[in-house]
């Protein structure tokens, strides 16, 4: 009797650790997503800075920004007649240096490495003051959404770390 007990707690110890490493990963796997979303941001950017390219962008985002309404169509105009080049290397290279930092966070907890945890947690929580500004001067679910999923993730890992022995 004993023994089905003690293999019973085994087994659910080993089907916890295994959610909560399906956790670890689900995050890893939305920081190398949004690193793959960045890296298209970047090479979009520069992309914009081919006159022809260009040209084909703003076509396509006059085009989007009619089924949306007038209000996006006035948007897309005003934002395409003041880019500036520099402005759109400097676009371009943030994206980079964002895209780098997330895939370096997503392949780390990936391999469940601690510092990856570390460092996941650091970087998303200094986000966190930018993200409650910007909730506070214009509410919407959107920023809601994203300070929430921001806040639960470095609550897990904050959790986590404690929990597992260096």
């Amino acid at each position: 009797m004993a023994v089905k007990a003690s293999i019973k707690r085994h087994g659910a110890g080993r089907h916890r650790a295994h959610s909560r490493e399906g956790v670890v990963r689900t995050i890893a796997v939305f920081k190398l997503a949004k690193a793959l979303l960045l890296i298209g941001v970047g090479l979009g950017s520069l992309g914009l800075l081919n006159p022809t390219t260009a040209d084909t962008a703003y076509r396509w985002a006059w085009a989007f920004a009619w089924r949306l309404g007038p209000r996006a169509v006035f948007t897309v105009q005003n934002r395409h007649a003041n880019l500036q080049d520099s402005q759109l290397v400097v676009v371009g290279m943030v994206a980079f240096l964002y895209a780098a930092l997330f895939a370096v966070e997503g392949v780390g907890l990936w391999m469940s490495k601690r510092w990856a945890a570390y460092l996941t947690i650091i970087a998303t929580s200094s986000f966190v003051p930018f993200e409650v500004y910007e909730l506070i001067r214009h509410a919407s679910w959107q920023r809601g959404a994203t300070l929430g999923i921001n806040l639960l993730v470095v609550g897990y890992l904050a959790w986590r770390v404690r929990q597992r022995p260096a």
